[in-house]
């Protein structure tokens, strides 16, 4: 459910942002307006198309990264978890031969108090 809500507030989101010229649109109808170039009142022109074709390009390569350092936050995540899963199983290991040092301590110890005759 959770991830439905961000899901549709992701699209919305997108939605307003996709509906808003970028930097670079808006450079290039100020440059189609200053050299007479639209296509009439409600036209784009040359200059408008190629920096709205830059923005999309812009916002693809901002998604691309995006993705690319949230894939590598999810990588850095497992390698830390498989981390403290072989540390885990490490100390169980330690754990259990301090468990039989220490029996086969207290054993050498009353074999050693045998031979004094204690």
């Amino acid at each position: 459910m959770r991830h439905r809500l961000h899901l549709a507030a992701a699209g919305f989101a997108l939605a307003l942002v996709a509906g808003c010229d970028g930097p670079r649109e808006n450079a290039g109808e100020k440059a189609d307006a200053a050299a007479n170039a639209s296509g009439g009142a409600l036209g784009d022109g040359p200059q408008e198309r190629i920096g709205e074709a830059q923005d999309r390009t812009a916002r693809d390569q901002s998604r691309a990264i995006e993705a690319q350092a949230d894939a590598t936050e999810d990588r850095a995540d497992e390698v830390r978890a498989a981390a403290d899963q072989r540390a885990d199983a490490l100390e169980q290991q330690a754990a259990a031969i301090r468990k039989d040092a220490k029996q086969t301590g207290k054993a050498l110890d009353r074999q050693a108090d045998a031979i004094r005759g204690k």
